[in-house]
């Protein structure tokens, strides 16, 4: 087998993985493609990732060449200009900028399938080494369902997400507010699960989110904190104070209160386990109700009873705690 992408070139043979022919070419002639997901180039994981590229790279190898650039990047087929956009492996790109004139020489495969075919090669990159944020992968999810047309199932599997229940929570991203997004955005944590808590919490509430996270507590510990808690259930048996009141025992001014509020409303007087409602739906009403809470129609009935739930609780969770 050939043993520098040199002799690789010569011989004639492809690329291991991906059955392509390598092509090298000039790093001034390959060009970052505008609007990429990938937008934190000042990060400090990103630079150091590019960093260690760019040192490898340098590493003089037996025989006084340098190691380089061994993994080939993606590039569309050439413009009017005659440069290659990136598809995949802009860290590489920028890896060997200023360095000598052997290490500009950049092994490429040149794709030349469809745009769709160029952006799944894309975002499947971008999930198979160092993955997205949460919020740059919610705006990739964004643009692969808006501007390039992939189904649940195609954006399922090139983000490589567990289920659809999964992708409803990376959508749910878009609904917060501008400030709840921001903290999404700042990478402060990277568990998607928590996206549901930070929708419950007022602007007050972030405020106290933010000082203390600033103070160095853990944003799961913070939002436990800041997050009301739910009144429990009486226990079976226990007796309420309205049937206290019935059985001639309690407080009788109780007992006038609930009177009299009951004749307000036929609502009053409600014991904490009466305070839940329980629905069964059909699944046609289901998907129904799946479009106006945007939870994807598409899921099988188990997991669209968990998203449903989910989004409901987003929404109130005051009064919904409990519905599962």
């Amino acid at each position: 087998m050939a043993g520098t992408i040199e002799e690789l070139l010569r011989s004639g043979d492809n690329d291991p993985i991906t059955g392509e022919a390598i092509t090298l070419i000039h790093r001034s002639k390959v060009i970052p493609t505008e609007g990429q997901d990938r937008d934190d180039w000042d990060n400090p994981e990103t630079i150091a990732n590019i960093q260690s590229i760019r040192k490898s790279a340098q590493i003089k190898i037996d025989d006084g060449r340098y190691f380089g650039i061994r993994y080939p990047l993606f590039v569309g087929t050439p413009d009017e200009h005659g440069n290659f956009h990136i598809i995949d492996g802009e860290c590489r790109w920028r890896a060997v900028e200023n360095l000598p004139e052997e290490l500009q020489m950049l092994p490429c495969i040149v794709r030349t399938g469809s745009k769709k075919e160029q952006r799944l090669d894309h975002t499947a990159s971008n999930g198979a080494r160092k993955g997205l944020t949460l919020f740059q992968t919610a705006m990739s999810i964004q643009r692969d369902e808006k501007e390039f047309g992939l189904t649940t199932d195609e954006i399922i599997a090139v983000h490589g997400l567990p289920n659809q229940t999964a992708l409803s929570k990376y959508k749910a991203i878009h609904k917060l507010s501008d400030r709840a997004k921001e903290l999404v955005r700042s990478g402060t944590f990277q568990d998607v699960n928590l996206v549901y808590e930070l929708k419950k919490l007022d602007d007050d509430q972030l405020t106290k989110l933010e000082k203390r996270i600033g103070k160095g507590e853990s944003i799961q510990q913070a939002i436990k904190a800041l997050t009301p808690k739910e009144p429990k259930p009486p226990k079976e048996g226990a007796k309420t104070p309205e049937a206290a009141n019935e059985n001639g025992g309690g407080d009788p001014d109780a007992k006038n209160q609930t009177g009299d509020n009951a004749n307000d409303s036929n609502n009053a007087g409600l014991s904490e386990s009466e305070s839940f409602v329980s629905l069964t739906v059909g699944l046609d009403a289901a998907k129904a109700l799946a479009a106006l809470l945007d939870v994807s129609p598409d899921l099988d009935p188990k997991a669209m009873q968990a998203a449903l739930i989910a989004a409901i609780k987003a929404l109130a969770p005051d009064s919904t705690e409990g519905a599962e």
